[in-house]
């Protein structure tokens, strides 16, 4: 295999990948798709872990699948491949990145740091010491 074949395997995969997604985000999070995450929160809503280490879990429990593929040889398991797991894995890893990146959106904002508050050559923009003092 060169490269060129690799990345059109790479492109494969990760359509099919995207299919599989679509498919079982319908199953999931409803026809509407309103909560593509909520299987996925349930160990945080039950209080057993966060929804990021619940998502982990499961990507740990198809590499476990995929460790004893390479030790074994084979699956006992025939309705699901090793193709299959590392499938998984990249949805979870899609899934991991967009509940991360979802949350952060939703956090409320921080206020700005005393650095922040400088102008691009390094002088305050406002005078922060003499806020609220009799002479500012």
């Amino acid at each position: 295999m060169n490269v060129e074949k690799l990345l059109k395997f790479h492109l494969a995969m990760c359509y099919q990948a995207y299919q599989i997604m679509e498919k079982k985000n319908h199953d999931y999070a409803g026809a509407g798709g309103a909560s593509p995450f909520r299987n996925f929160t349930s160990p945080e809503a039950l209080g057993i872990a966060s929804t990021e280490q619940g998502i982990l879990i499961r990507m740990v429990d198809k590499v476990n699948r995929l460790v004893t593929f390479c030790r074994d040889g084979k699956l006992e398991v025939t309705n699901e491949t090793a193709t299959d797991a590392v499938i998984d894995i990249i949805n979870y890893s899609v899934i991991l990145a967009a509940y991360v990146q979802a949350k952060a959106a939703a956090a409320p904002a921080k206020p700005p740091s005393p650095i922040e508050e400088l102008d691009d050559d390094g002088a305050e923009s406002r005078d922060i010491a003499s806020e609220g003092s009799p002479n500012g």
